[in-house]
């Protein structure tokens, strides 16, 4: 019998410096832990059940990819007592439009969205009242991750273009948000929130270029609301692991525009890509991931 406190599955190449920081940051702390990459864990399902594999939590980089990539998730939930991010609460997550409107909800702000049904389901649909989306907005599948630098779109046109692109799921449309500038940078960010915490990084929308918001900037433009709106979308999406990209757009309103991202990737700029996250953030999430898990170690 093998038994770990925290078992790492992962199957993306790029996840291996993420996994072995993980496996470090753990380490230092006295937790064992276990990472089974895409050929060790095929026959997880059976290890799992027959209680040849013994595991307190997991931390699950491979079952959104479906398929045979989420075939241990059932005796996941039937043999490991925690999950890092609960597997309803993260499918949930992924919409867009439910993320908006608990936003909304609650006091957030976020862009106008419109949400179109899915080309499978209506192939032909009437034109709705775009006026209050203004004259550029952005088009996404309902359930899309990331898909780089978008460009907007103006037209009627383009949209049932682009609905093509992902026929099974719903289109949502959102109100363009041109970012403010704050000491010559655009007011875009992207917020990491790990287990209680939230780290702040400049996010240029039109490079991604990542990097971290300094405690002066926080006091000069009173950055510490960043931190505040992540604890909040933290609260309504039940996530231990994610970021979220929030902007102050030109009116300066602050916009929730990108609801919330998992799993995100972890790759550093410093040696990975050149709009990777930058690399004391990536240690610091896996600090707090490490703390978190020490609270839920196997008794």
């Amino acid at each position: 019998m093998v038994a770990t406190d925290a078992l790492i599955l992962w199957a993306w190449e790029h996840d291996a410096d993420w996994v072995a920081r993980l496996h470090e940051t753990f380490a230092r702390r006295g937790l064992p832990s276990l990472a089974l990459h895409y050929d060790e864990w095929r026959d997880l399902p059976a290890r799992l059940d027959s209680g040849e594999l013994r595991a307190g939590l997991v931390i699950d980089r491979v079952w959104d990819w479906g398929g045979e990539y989420a075939r241990h998730v059932d005796a996941v939930r039937r043999n490991i007592p925690v999950v890092l991010n609960d597997y309803d609460l993260v499918a949930r997550a992924w919409s867009k439009p439910a993320m908006h409107y608990a936003c909304i909800a609650h006091g957030l702000r976020a862009p106008h969205m419109i949400v179109l049904p899915s080309f499978a389901a209506a192939p032909d649909i009437a034109q709705p009242d775009l006026t209050p989306l203004g004259l550029r907005f952005s088009v996404k599948g309902a359930h899309s991750g990331g898909s780089g630098v978008l460009q907007p779109a103006s037209s009627w046109e383009e949209v049932l273009r682009l609905r093509h692109e992902w026929p099974n799921d719903e289109t949502v449309l959102t109100a363009w948000v041109e970012p403010a500038c704050l000491g010559g940078r655009r007011a875009w960010f992207r917020v990491f929130y790990a287990c209680g915490a939230a780290f702040p990084c400049w996010s240029d929308d039109l490079t991604h270029e990542q990097t971290p918001v300094t405690p002066a900037e926080e006091m000069r433009w009173g950055l510490d609301i960043l931190r505040g709106m992540a604890q909040q979308i933290a609260g309504l999406c039940g996530l231990n692991l994610f970021s979220t990209e929030i902007s102050l757009d030109a009116r300066h309103i602050w916009q929730v525009v990108d609801y919330v991202n998992e799993p995100c990737d972890y790759r550093v700029k410093s040696t990975a890509v050149p709009n990777g996250v930058p690399e004391d953030i990536v240690a610091a999430i896996a600090e707090r991931i490490a703390v978190w898990a020490a609270r839920h170690r196997r008794g």
